[in-house]
């Protein structure tokens, strides 16, 4: 059905929404689910076919319900009925924009993504990174909805990698690397990471000179107009390089790849590499335990136990699967700026959670989750160390 206004026209897929069966089995999964029952999928499927029929206006109130969505996707992955969850809000979220506009924290949130991978911005973020060293690993960053994260520090070289082919000795493939903001921001050591993993197995890694944000940040606030030109900008760049397959190290990244781009490259995550070749690689009677970001096995569906065997394969290191190791970490981009309360709420029972485990390490595969990881160590006195998985493996690779 459409929604036709002053000089837009949005069409929610209301067939979409109907087919909830209104099981309920989405809220034993939703991170945001605090009581009410517009605070998780079914509620708000049903807000949103309401406001499709013309039975509720599209209010403030229906907005707020709309905005605590993380758009983490469990729903998706526990939904009997395959409710493509993610489809029907994307536009509702565009409705919203349009109806009632967009709120200061995520216009400035989603701007500030386009000018890190402006000419201008990689500028400005070169030029901190070579201040970087005067600042802590992580700095205490007071929010504009009054809480407190603990942000990474710029890399010292930003976008180091970015426009270099790095090519195996003996080489049987090539990938292209799609690095994401926050590697060629903050985490460039991990893409160094990334690199040094597939080139040890054979890949000659190519990483494009100027591809931007995935756009995957803004088709989830329903910014549609802005993710097609980020998606058309970065086509138009990686079909200048010749590869066989793309390498992820960010899951968000790599779903909007595969869902949302239309085009029929393989992408991988970087862990399904290693789960197909089995490197090896050696310990030092560490323990391990890992947290699954969400859009891995939702917008990527990679099977979580492809982490596991990963791992398990790492000698004289312990694998200890914490019990919440499949739940939100409560980053979600943007969500946990502008829902401050909920996302600590679940930080701290994942950070809980982990510390039950004794492990050494909390490895993930998500820069955003490390982010969110390291940041709850801080906050909840956790003495692990949070690493990106492919930070710990290519320190622990053998040969």
């Amino acid at each position: 059905m459409k929604m036709e206004g002053r000089a837009f026209k949005v069409e929610i897929p209301l067939d979409l929404a109907q087919k909830c069966v209104k099981c309920g089995l989405c809220k034993s999964v939703c991170p945001s689910y605090h009581g009410e029952e517009g605070s998780y999928a079914r509620g708000r499927l049903a807000l949103a076919e309401m406001v499709v029929k013309g039975e509720l206006p599209l209010s403030d109130e229906v907005a707020k319900q709309w905005n605590e969505c993380a758009m983490c996707r469990r729903c998706e992955w526990i939904c009997p009925n395959d409710v493509h969850y993610k489809d029907i809000f994307v536009q509702a979220r565009e409705l919203q924009e349009k109806e009632l506009g967009r709120d200061f924290i995520s216009k400035a949130g989603l701007k500030s993504l386009e000018f890190m991978q402006s000419d201008v911005g990689r500028k400005v973020i070169k030029l901190a990174g070579k201040l970087s060293s005067l600042l802590p690993s992580e700095i205490k960053t007071p929010l504009p909805t009054g809480a407190v994260k603990f942000m990474p520090k710029p890399h010292g070289k930003p976008f180091g990698i970015r426009g270099k082919t790095f090519k195996a000795r003996e080489e049987k493939g090539k990938l292209l690397f799609f690095t994401g903001c926050m590697i060629d921001v903050f985490y460039g050591k991990t893409g160094e990471s990334v690199i040094k993993l597939m080139n040890s197995l054979g890949y000659t890694v190519i990483v494009p000179e100027d591809i931007k944000c995935c756009g995957a940040p803004h088709l989830y606030h329903g910014n549609r107009e802005a993710f097609e030109k980020l998606k058309n900008y970065n086509l138009k760049e990686m079909e200048r390089y010749d590869f066989d397959a793309i390498v992820v190290a960010c899951p968000t990244c790599g779903g909007a790849l595969i869902e949302d781009y239309g085009r029929d490259w393989k992408v991988y995550d970087f862990a399904q590499v290693l789960f197909k070749e089995k490197p090896k690689f050696k310990g030092a009677n560490e323990k391990l335990t890992f947290h699954v970001p969400c859009h891995s096995y939702t917008a990527m569906n990679v099977n979580p136990s492809v982490f596991y065997r990963v791992m398990e394969s790492v000698e004289n290191a312990r694998v200890v699967k914490a019990e919440k190791a499949q739940s939100c970490c409560g980053f979600a981009g943007l969500w946990s700026i502008k829902n401050p309360k909920l996302s600590e709420k679940v930080q701290r029972e994942k950070m809980e959670d982990f510390k039950n485990t004794e492990a050494d390490y909390i490895l993930t595969t998500c820069p955003g989750c490390v982010l969110q990881l390291k940041d709850g160590a801080k906050k909840f006195g956790n003495r692990q160390e949070v690493m990106h998985l492919a930070d710990y493996l290519a320190q622990r690779l053998e040969g």
